[in-house]
């Protein structure tokens, strides 16, 4: 079988993690190409970590005949761009989360998926990691009960000057580390909430350094997400609350590093840790299986409109605009 060759849309910092290093473990991929605005960052990039080909831009990577899949992991205000361009032009695309700047663009980058004909997958790794499976399988089980509330929180500091303290670039606590609970959230429940309220700290204008919100789910379960880009004391909780139990699953985004699992129900209480290597290589062979074979990718599609949708009434419920927007 040949391989997945893979180009990548800008030498950025989550990169080597998310895409570079799990690719030498599936046989089946290869990354062929990488773009940056500064040519010399892309060839230091590929000479880092084996890399063939430097593109002279993005629109070489996306029209490169040695391409099949596009890693679009530029900044949030260009996923649904440089998204749409690699689809017509014929390539897959796996793009990063959040998967646009707001839920209009999510719908056209969804619609575009269509018309073409391509796949068009969100990076949301943490998903296909044995770790969220098994707090998924607890839920689903009826172990712990009915749900009646789901709470979870991501909060960590950025040091400034970055993107993601910048509205052009579609920045925000929110966008950038809550878009995680949220769909923790979502999918826990396996419904969509409505945003009931929220809280938020400005700064600067227009970003939310830390931002809360209330959801309601149409079955009754409530629920709570908490993001921060400003909290020194890292904080990355998901607690499931039940009739008959709870589970609790502490650092749901990087496992690897260190986690735990505590499961809590009538019968008892157990806790341990989930060691199963790193979520991207788990989103990659699931990405790279559902091309080649058309197993699940539970992150696409109407999952990832529908997640854009929460954030977007998020900054609704708090006052602030919506990414995306002229600033």
């Amino acid at each position: 079988m040949e391989k997945l060759r893979f180009g990548i849309l800008g030498a950025a910092r989550i990169a080597p993690g998310a895409l570079v290093h799990p690719s030498r473990s599936i046989d089946s991929v290869v990354i062929t190409r990488v773009a940056a605005r500064d040519r010399s960052r892309a060839e230091a990039f590929a000479a880092e970590h084996g890399i063939e080909k430097v593109a002279a831009d993005y629109e070489a990577v996306i029209n490169a005949d040695d391409v099949d899949v596009v890693y679009n992991p530029l900044p949030m205000s260009h996923h649904a761009e440089w998204s749409i361009r690699a689809m017509r032009a014929g390539k897959d695309v796996l793009c990063e989360k959040p998967f646009a700047s707001n839920a209009t663009e999510a719908q056209e980058m969804v619609e575009v998926a269509e018309q073409t004909g391509r796949t068009l997958g969100e990076a949301f790794h943490y998903w296909y990691h044995p770790l969220f499976q098994r707090v998924l399988e607890e839920v689903r089980s009826g172990r712990i009960g009915q749900l009646v509330h789901v709470e979870g929180h991501f909060d960590i500091s950025i040091a400034k000057p970055d993107l993601r303290w910048e509205y052009a670039t579609s920045g925000g606590s929110t966008m950038d580390l809550g878009c995680y609970p949220i769909h923790w959230a979502r999918s826990i429940a396996g419904e969509e909430p409505t945003v009931t309220g929220g809280d938020v700290e400005e700064d600067p204008e227009k970003i939310d350094a830390a931002l809360g919100v209330e959801l309601s789910f149409p079955g009754g379960a409530t629920g709570y997400i908490h993001s921060a880009m400003n909290e020194p004391s890292r904080k990355v909780l998901l607690v499931v609350e039940g009739t008959h139990g709870r589970v609790v699953a502490d650092n749901l985004v990087a496992p690897h590093k260190g986690n735990t699992l505590t499961i809590e129900t009538p019968t008892g209480s157990t806790s341990g840790t989930v060691e199963a290597g790193t979520t991207y290589h788990h989103m990659l062979r699931a990405f790279v299986d559902h091309l080649r074979l058309g197993s699940p990718y539970p992150t696409m599609g109407e999952d990832s409109i529908n997640n854009m949708a929460v954030i977007d009434a998020a900054y609704d419920a708090v006052g602030l605009p919506r990414r995306g927007l002229p600033a």
